[in-house]
């Protein structure tokens, strides 16, 4: 890994790290996309604590596959192998939020 690779990627690492940390602490619901702007009675259609693990789960998941990246010799060339692993743990987050985190 280049020295203007660690510049760049990991305070971007370190940044959604503690992101994550906000919200996972409950400090952070107004930093959840679609939550904030959603009215009272649309926002009481989800379980809170459950949305914070799913969304704080999603934006730990890019600092890993940086750090995974961040394995090889070239992180710029790997980004299309791991494309379809980004766009999978997308789609995986995006079902469990319309599912787990919905209230029954």
């Amino acid at each position: 890994m280049d020295t203007i690779e660690i510049i760049i990627f990991v305070p971007i690492a370190l940044m959604l790290l503690a992101l994550a940390f906000v919200i996972l602490k409950g400090k952070g619901d107004g930093l959840i996309a679609g939550y904030n702007t959603a009215s009272k009675e649309e926002q009481e259609k989800y379980n809170i604590k459950r949305l914070r693990i799913v969304v704080a789960a999603m934006i730990l998941f890019v600092p890993a596959m940086i750090m995974v990246a961040a394995c090889f010799d070239d992180i710029t060339g790997i980004t299309l192998d791991f494309l379809p692993v980004l766009l999978i743990g997308v789609a995986v987050g995006i079902i469990l939020v319309f599912t787990w985190c919905k209230k029954k």
